[in-house]
């Protein structure tokens, strides 16, 4: 199912909303910015596939008070790719990210981290 408003987002958009998402905890809007057949590498030891292993993924650890994240920086190539230097944080230790998120029609169809 396609959110309407999401197409209208651009990719950076996109991204920002999934962030805003991310340290609101807020799991329904986190998942809603990612396509229904989404691909998370480089969270888990195999990819995270499809908005039903998203939440599942992401649902406990949304639930920790203590986990958040800041971008450091955006690198936005063409109109869909969006690279992010990260700084997740969980219980006061950060641990710098490289995100590299491919937007398509305003929802989130790959994403892929690399941490230090």
């Amino acid at each position: 199912m396609t959110d309407r408003t999401a197409t209208d987002r651009s990719a950076l958009d996109t991204v920002q909303a999934q962030l805003d998402a991310f340290n609101a905890h807020d799991l329904d809007a986190f998942v809603a910015t990612y396509a229904d057949d989404a691909v998370i590498t480089g969270v888990a030891q195999e990819p995270v596939v499809g908005s039903t292993a998203i939440r599942a993924f992401y649902e406990p650890r949304l639930q920790n008070p203590e986990l958040s994240c800041v971008i450091d920086a955006t690198v936005l190539f063409g109109s869909r790719w969006v690279v992010a230097q990260e700084q997740v944080v969980n219980a006061g230790v950060a641990t710098e990210t490289i995100a590299t998120f491919d937007v398509i029609d305003g929802l989130i169809a790959r994403a892929s981290m690399l941490k230090a």
